[in-house]
């Protein structure tokens, strides 16, 4: 049976089908396997009802398999459909971009200089490099996708 998977070139179907839920995956046990600072100041934090420290990861982790299962849904349990894989393809997109927007608003709210220090790159630990930069190469993945760099999308 053809799904909207089988639409996609060779390169972009591994990594829509594949490497990206791997990718999505291994974010989700880091989020656990690490302990960041930004964790531990939710627990630190004068709030009334303490926050557990690993309440934002299992936010995260929970918008992570959610994304990665839609994605996964509409790549292989539906019917071949050139539109609603280009539409996933620029949600997809977009996410890059929110997933910056969070990630400098994190560093903004857990620093004291606020925006400048979410700018000021030499202070990154790797792990904020790793989510800087992890976007990057799947928003080229998927922009070249759409342009048809990999070849074109059939349908």
């Amino acid at each position: 049976m053809a799904t909207t998977a089988s639409l996609l070139p060779i390169f972009p179907r591994i990594f829509f089908v594949y490497l990206e839920p791997i990718m999505i995956t291994y974010g989700m046990v880091m989020n656990y396997a690490t302990r960041l600072p930004i964790y531990e100041a939710a627990s630190a934090s004068n709030n009334a009802v303490p926050i557990p420290s690993l309440a934002a990861a299992s936010m995260g982790n929970s918008y992570l398999f959610n994304m990665m299962l839609y994605g996964l849904i509409i790549l292989l349990a539906s019917p071949p459909n050139k539109r609603l894989l280009q539409l996933h393809i620029l949600i997809l997109m977009i996410a890059d971009f929110t997933h910056w927007a969070g990630l400098f608003s994190t560093i903004a709210e857990t620093d004291p200089r606020g925006w400048a220090a979410a700018l000021d790159t030499t202070n990154w630990t790797p792990e904020v490099w790793n989510l800087a930069v992890y976007p990057l190469g799947t928003l080229f993945v998927k922009f070249a996708t759409l342009a048809g760099w990999f070849g074109k999308i059939q349908g």
